[in-house]
């Protein structure tokens, strides 16, 4: 009896295997479905995390680049950039001053030649002094004549007009010289004439 109750028993058969799914052309769809699912979870999440990687990488580029912006902007701000830009502008400046002076100023040399043309024999310099539109000048002479002389030739002149004496002294026993100082006017448009027949 026994053994007919254990005969008698069914026997439980406990399947773990998935069962197969719908069959037919759903079936094939389903699966195809859940396979391609798959893979594309797969993908996705791979470039994600590629993203993740390449953002983290961009991030520290850019606070790389951040840190060397900053450290440009102090280097280029530093004082000793300051001062040759300070310095370079000065420097400029000089050079156009330069320009401009060499633009506007007349030669001295033209009005020293027609000076010394003008002095009569005897006379001698004593300082000469050209200034931008007069010409300071003292001296000696031995005679009377040599002042009328002086005096005459100026007062013909278009060029270097108005002599005027400030200073005349008559000889002395320390110095039996005349002596003078005098000023004179430059006529530069006439000068300026004389240069451009040149």
């Amino acid at each position: 009896m026994a053994r007919a109750a254990q005969s008698e028993t069914s026997e439980i058969n406990i399947n773990l295997m998935p069962s197969p799914g719908p069959s037919g052309t759903a079936g094939e769809v389903v699966r195809w479905i859940l396979t391609i699912g798959r893979y594309l979870i797969i993908v996705t999440e791979i470039v994600a995390l590629i993203i993740f990687f390449v953002g983290i990488k961009l991030s520290a580029d850019k606070n790389d680049l951040k840190e060397q912006v900053e450290n440009l902007k102090t280097s280029v701000s530093s004082d000793s950039n300051v001062a040759f830009e300070k310095e370079f502008r000065e420097i400029q400046q000089k050079i156009n001053e330069i320009k401009k002076q060499k633009t506007t100023h007349f030669p001295s040399n033209v009005v020293v030649a027609e000076f010394l043309k003008m002095l009569p024999q005897g006379m001698t310099l004593g300082s000469l002094e050209v200034k931008e539109d007069e010409v300071v000048f003292s001296g000696s002479f031995t005679s009377p004549s040599e002042l009328q002389t002086l005096v005459a030739v100026f007062s013909e002149s278009e060029k270097i007009t108005g002599l005027d004496i400030s200073d005349l002294n008559s000889p002395s026993e320390k110095n039996p010289l005349y002596t003078f100082t005098a000023t004179a006017n430059i006529v530069q448009s006439k000068l300026q004439q004389k240069e451009a027949a040149k």
